[in-house]
């Protein structure tokens, strides 16, 4: 038998090498090896219990790098519980601004009914977190090219009981070209080969290269999707979608060189540029 806090710091020791965030980690291993949640785990932190056999387990797939959402199976975004599985893309706290600005655009229009369009959606989480969080009627539909991630976003959605139209496809393929949709998102690959190269073993290892990775310096698939996203929006209706941190002057140039106006690009929380949004009015 072990007092709570004595396996915490075990594992926080051991998982000191290969995470930022070891304590935090530890908590998480722990407590969904004893199907508890976190705050329950942290409220019996003088408790002693003895450590399930999946603990072991459950630390050995950390130290080999495994992202600690495969492990666990769902991550948080924007409050929400969201399901993953390898190789689809984990959702990351930094593209919660994505969420806000479309939700901002939402709330603030004199329109009573949107239509919007995900593309690369991978979990659901942005069209999800969208529908659950305005109170205005809309109708969304999100797409991806890869099977496990629609089977996992239609999981998501279910779970939380929002009705979207997920769709296997490439970008806006199921849709005839003609204005339709007043918002499309996007949270698109933007990764070079050179970034690529330099990023962590979890992420190279086990998430799908293809969420990640694009042409002509990362700009190639964010090129496609501003081209061809004037076919596809009402007149007045907006663009938003992620971008790298080193790409803002290049975003830029191709959406004034598109025709788009009203463009902006927002910040994180760490001051790096990350959203760009922009609205498109035809001639």
């Amino acid at each position: 038998m072990y007092y709570v806090w004595e396996l915490l710091n075990h594992i926080t020791n051991l998982l000191v090498p290969i995470t930022d965030n070891p304590r935090f980690e530890a908590e998480l291993l722990l407590a969904h090896s004893l199907k508890v949640s976190r705050s329950h785990l942290l409220a019996n932190i003088r408790e002693k219990i003895e450590p399930p056999e999946i603990l072991n387990e459950l630390i050995s797939e950390r130290l080999k790098h495994k992202p600690i959402a495969y492990i666990l199976g769902y991550t948080e975004f924007y409050s929400l519980k969201i399901f993953t599985q390898p190789p689809v893309f984990i959702p990351r706290p930094e593209t919660e601004l994505l969420v806000d600005k479309a939700i901002n655009l939402i709330k603030h229009s004199d329109k009573n009914f949107f239509r919007l369009l995900e593309l690369c959606t991978g979990t659901g989480c942005i069209s999800i977190a969208i529908f659950k969080n305005v109170t205005k009627p809309i109708s969304i539909y999100a797409t991806d090219i890869s099977k496990e991630a629609i089977h996992l976003a239609v999981q998501n959605a279910t779970y939380h009981n929002v009705n979207i139209g997920f769709l296997l496809a490439d970008l806006f393929s199921p849709f005839a070209s003609r204005s339709f949709f007043d918002i499309i998102v996007c949270n698109p690959p933007y990764v070079s080969l050179e970034e690529w190269q330099s990023l962590s073993t979890a992420i190279k290892e086990y998430e799908d290269k293809n969420a990640l990775l694009s042409g002509d310096n990362g700009l190639q698939i964010i090129r496609d999707i501003v081209n061809q996203s004037k076919q596809y929006l009402v007149n007045g209706g907006y663009l938003l979608f992620e971008i790298g941190e080193n790409q803002r002057e290049d975003v830029l140039m191709l959406l004034s060189s598109a025709g788009y106006t009203n463009i902006e690009i927002f910040c994180d929380l760490q001051n790096l540029p990350r959203v760009a949004m922009c609205k498109w009015v035809a001639n």
